[in-house]
């Protein structure tokens, strides 16, 4: 049964008394490098016991102490730790802060350890956000730097198991237990070059990965197996951290299995170790919940799931990660470009071998024919692989899209229908609007799976509708809802929704086409506009009317004003949606014979102009 709070809560006071008995003994002795690890190590206590807060506090005070006297290795770990500690406490944009500034400092210091960790908390971030692919990517280029550097095992370790985690967010459970079996060879290895290595937490680890990836493919014999054997290198170990690991996984077997009042047992013992929130372990409680049949305590705990998962991948969030992806991908760029320069050295040279051969068999005409057959063979090849790239990131977006208002309607629909709920109709009423929500957002998203194969067609739409533009546009407002997320139809939202005066101009075209492609405008219009205003107006001519969309949001660079309207196209990775909005618009503008563009003169964010044929 799980180990009283107590006693961990004694242990840690302990350690950390002795820790700051170790630090001014060194101190008096006047033994700088002794004194760093031990500061060191009160921060690693800290992170053994799950004191989070704590933490995050106390290595902001030691990384000052650390810099101060060079102490560089520790400078850098330790400020990993902060980031790490602020994003377990749910500070998401504070730790991405906090990974931007360690990434830079560690660029202008020309520091490989620094880089390293930042690579490593990008990875941490990643998997954060339920970005398995990136977040790999960004651990294994942590470990390429780190691979040379002997007796870090616990960082290495560490790798294993956030991949691990990577592919259990994602479902592959295959490819889980794959990862386990390689943490396990490393393990061995590192044992056997050094006998004095403390590897009790490692094995501990990987018994969970281990145990996790047999839940997920229902093997429990093997799972309890894997458990018990976490069990026993977490006694030995003996640190609050490796404990509460093993007590979510145990909560995890136990709901798998069937049975809750042990899942819901452990996620107690979960919440009293530790003050961090982990959305799986509350999932898991409040799936144990409905099967006790308490259904208003799990619905309370889905709710605040959801709205901590609205406020965990907001704008802002997006934003910060989408600057750090982009210092990322520029420095892994430079790391690439230097790896595969012997590559391309020795490419070159066998081409030019190759070009001599073709000179002396065929002359020069067939290798020029030979040279543009090559040339254009490689941009095809490439366009291939650009339009293979973006279907990957297509149907990865729709299923990351689907899958997060299903759970939501999932849990709910749980909660509503099971037997003896005693629910007050505030509650019933407030569920059934949140359904509501994450169906209609689930309905919107298979419209427009539809409307971007009707936009691949070059039929052209039929103009047969007489009607006015005021009631077009009012038409186009009521289909985005925007008035839902801009006052003043929401007193609470930081974005202002005008809507200038527009003449009673009649016109000929398709009300259901033309209503949908505006609508798609206002809506692309409330999403990368975090605050200021967002104006709809219409200018008409003889021959035309022009509907006008601006706002004062992000906006879109020069560079970029054709290539949003390609298909899945998306200049934010992390804003929602599937990135064919524009696509779909465009076509329809050109199909009834007028046409959409983005007006590159407008500065102050971005201006769409939508224009329609009166006649």
């Amino acid at each position: 049964m799980p180990a009283s709070a107590k006693d961990s809560k004694d242990a840690a006071e302990a350690a950390l008394v002795a820790a700051d008995q170790q630090i001014a003994y060194e101190q008096q002795q006047g033994n700088v490098e002794k004194e760093g690890q031990a500061r060191w190590q009160k921060i690693v206590t800290l992170k053994n016991f799950s004191l989070t807060e704590m933490q995050a506090a106390e290595a902001k005070v030691q990384m000052e102490w650390f810099r101060k006297h060079g102490q560089w290795d520790y400078y850098y770990r330790t400020w990993q730790l902060r980031a790490n500690a602020l994003c377990a406490l749910g500070k998401l944009q504070a730790a991405l802060h906090e990974t931007q500034q360690m990434l830079d400092d560690a660029k202008e210091r020309d520091n490989k350890l620094g880089r390293a960790m930042a690579y490593k908390q990008i990875g941490v971030i990643y998997l954060n956000m339920k970005q398995t692919e990136p977040a790999i990517e960004a651990l294994r280029h942590y470990a390429e730097l780190m691979q040379d550097e002997k007796g870090d095992y616990a960082s290495l370790s560490n790798i294993y198991y956030r991949m691990a985690k990577a592919y259990d967010y994602d479902k592959a459970f295959d490819k889980e237990l794959q990862v386990t079996q390689e943490w396990f060879g490393f393990i061995k290895e590192k044992a056997a070059k050094d006998p004095e290595a403390r590897t009790q937490e490692y094995y501990n680890s990987c018994y969970l990965a281990r145990a996790a990836a047999y839940i997920g493919l229902e093997n429990y014999a093997q799972a309890r197996q894997a458990l018990d054997a976490a069990a026993d290198y977490a006694r030995q170990n003996n640190t609050a951290l490796g404990l509460h690991h093993y007590y979510k996984m145990e909560a995890r077997y136990y709901l798998a299995i069937g049975d809750a009042s042990k899942a819901l047992l452990y996620t107690d013992s979960v919440h009293l170790m530790t003050s961090e929130r982990d959305d799986h372990t509350e999932e898991v409680r409040a799936q144990a919940l409905i099967m006790l049949g308490k259904g208003i305590e799990a619905a309370r705990i889905y709710q605040q799931l959801y709205y901590e998962k609205d406020s965990v991948f907001g704008r802002d969030a997006r934003q910060h990660l989408d600057e750090l992806n982009t210092l990322f991908q520029v420095d892994e760029l430079k790391t690439a470009q230097q790896r595969t320069k012997f590559i391309y050295t020795v490419v070159a040279a066998l081409t030019i071998m190759l070009a001599l051969l073709i000179l002396l068999l065929f002359g020069w005409r067939s290798a020029i024919r030979q040279k543009k057959a090559n040339e254009q063979l490689r941009i095809a090849n490439e366009r291939a692989a650009a339009s293979s790239k973006m279907k990957t990131e297509f149907i990865r977006n729709i299923s990351h899209e689907i899958r997060t208002p299903l759970n939501i309607v999932s849990g709910f629909t749980q909660v509503l229908t099971s037997p003896d709920m005693d629910l007050t109709e505030e509650e019933k009423k407030d569920m059934q609007e949140r359904m509501a929500e994450n169906a209609d957002r689930i309905t919107k998203l298979v419209d427009r799976m539809l409307a971007l194969s009707d936009a691949c067609s070059e039929t052209v739409i039929d103009r047969r509708d007489k009607t006015n533009v005021r009631d077009l546009a009012s038409q186009a407002i009521g289909h985005s809802k925007i008035t839902a997320h801009t006052r003043p139809g929401n007193s609470e939202a930081t974005v202002t929704f005008e809507v200038e005066e527009m003449e009673p101009v009649t016109l000929c075209t398709s009300r259901l086409y033309a209503v949908r492609a505006l609508a798609h405008l206002l809506e692309n219009a409330v999403k990368f506009t975090p605050q200021g205003t967002i104006r709809l107006l219409a200018e008409c001519t003889d021959r035309s009317v022009r509907f006008i969309v601006e706002d004062t949001g992000i906006g879109i660079p020069v560079s970029e004003s054709d290539n949003i309207f390609g298909e899945f196209v998306q200049l934010d990775s992390f804003a929602d949606g599937t990135g064919i909005g524009l696509t779909v618009a465009r076509s329809i503008a050109r199909r009834m014979g007028g046409d959409l563009w983005l007006d590159t003169e407008y500065v102050k964010g971005a201006r769409f102009v939508f224009e329609l044929l009166r006649d």
